[in-house]
Order: C-alpha cells, then sequence, then structure tokens
C-alpha cells in the first residue's frame, strides 16, 4: 500500500495529455489461458516539438484511475504480479511499453492501461482512454488418447499372424508325434502277436519227441515176452 501510494505522489505533478498529438495504442481485448503466458502491447507517440530525455512506462488495472501494478523505473510490480511480469518494451527506441503476464491466474482477468510518462521541457503523461481487456479462460479439458496409428496397427496384424503361424505349428507336431507313437504301438502289437504263434507251433514237435521212447519201451517188452 505504501508503494502504491508513493506512486500516486510520484504522479501527481504530471499532466496528463490525451489528444492528436500525445497518443498510447492498446489493444481492446485479449484472451488468455490459464498456466500460459500472454503479452499486452502498448505504443505510444509524441509530438516531434517534445524532446524527452527520459520516458518511464506505468501501467494499472482496474480503471483509468485505478491501482498501479507495474512501474519501469522504480523496478517495481504488484504482489499480485511479482515475479510474472516481464517488460518486453523500448520506450527511447521504439516508442513500446508491452509487457508479458506469465502464468496466467483467473484472477488476472481484469482492465488494463498504459501510462507513458516523458520528462523534458516539460514534464507530461498520457494514456489510452479505453484500455485492455484481458478475458482469461480455463484450460480445455483433456485430449482422448490418440488413434492407433497404422504402423501400430499392421504390427500387431503380423504380430497376430505370426502367433497363428506358430500355433499351427505346434498342432501339426502334436499331429505329427501322435502318429509315431500308433505306429510304434502297432509294430509292437505284432511282434508280441508273432511270438506267441510261434510258441504254439513248436509245442506239438516237442511231444512228438516222446514217442521214439515210449516205443523203444513197448518194443522191449515184445522181446521180454518172447523169450
Amino acid at each position: 500500500m505504501d508503494s502504491v501510494i508513493r506512486l500516486i505522489l510520484l504522479c501527481l505533478p504530471v499532466v496528463m495529455i490525451i489528444g492528436n498529438d500525445f497518443s498510447v495504442n492498446q489493444t481492446e481485448c485479449l484472451e488468455g489461458v490459464v498456466g500460459k503466458s500472454i503479452d499486452i502491447p502498448c505504443s505510444f507517440t509524441y509530438p516531434e516539438t517534445y524532446k524527452p530525455r527520459k520516458i518511464n512506462i506505468h501501467w494499472r488495472r482496474n480503471d483509468r484511475f485505478g491501482e498501479f501494478i507495474f512501474n519501469l523505473s522504480r523496478s517495481y510490480i504488484h504482489p499480485h504480479y511479482r515475479g510474472r511480469i516481464d517488460f518486453l518494451g523500448d520506450p527511447i527506441w521504439k516508442n513500446t511499453g508491452t509487457i508479458r503476464i506469465s502464468h496466467i491466474k483467473q484472477s488476472d482477468q481484469n482492465l488494463y492501461f498504459c501510462l507513458v510518462e516523458g520528462k523534458g521541457n516539460y514534464t507530461s503523461g498520457w494514456q489510452s482512454n479505453t484500455g485492455t481487456l484481458l478475458i482469461v479462460r480455463g484450460q480445455g479439458p483433456t485430449p482422448s488418447p490418440a488413434p492407433l496409428t497404422p504402423s501400430v496397427t499392421a504390427a500387431t496384424s503380423a504380430r497376430t499372424g505370426e502367433d497363428e503361424d506358430e500355433l499351427g505349428q505346434g498342432v501339426i507336431l502334436i499331429i505329427r508325434c501322435a502318429l509315431a507313437l500308433g505306429m510304434l504301438a502297432i509294430v509292437w502289437l505284432i511282434g508280441i502277436y508273432l511270438m506267441k504263434s510261434r510258441e504254439v507251433t513248436i509245442h506239438p514237435i516237442e511231444g512228438s519227441g516222446n514217442r521214439p521212447n515210449e516205443r523203444r519201451v513197448d518194443q522191449t517188452e515184445i522181446t521180454s515176452r518172447n523169450l
């Protein structure tokens, strides 16, 4: 508050001149976004007969006679804007007093007026009648996820095809293994069958081997009887 009062007292001797020879040009309306930055441009002119040795730039808010938020020569920045106002103008060579407000807040929505103060053969100050209305809007909705690009879709399709090929090869391998096992089982059964058949054939031959002995016994008995 003390700083504001000092600035007002400083500006009391300044003669406010608004006319064709002294003018301040500002954009009527600007729109900013919360969290972003915005430049509020200001340019001015003065008559050729006026020879300022020094030019200072002030900025007010609310109305033409509102509170000061910026003073170039005193490096003053209102506490609400501290660390968020940068001076982009060149008052001496380009006749500009543009400022930038960073990290915009919803409470920054207001009217802003640029006041030019010149010190030369006499002290004068002039500013715009309308100022610049800054409208602040909130950030937009969160964007929806982007659709899959053709390359991603193609890669997914290719991977699906590879999975199908691997599945088909697995099924074929299982079928081949089953067939091989089936063939082994058939061969094993045939071998068992042949072995059983051979045992049946050999049995009568073993029985016939006893017949000579039996016959020999019969002949002995017959010989004994003859004696």
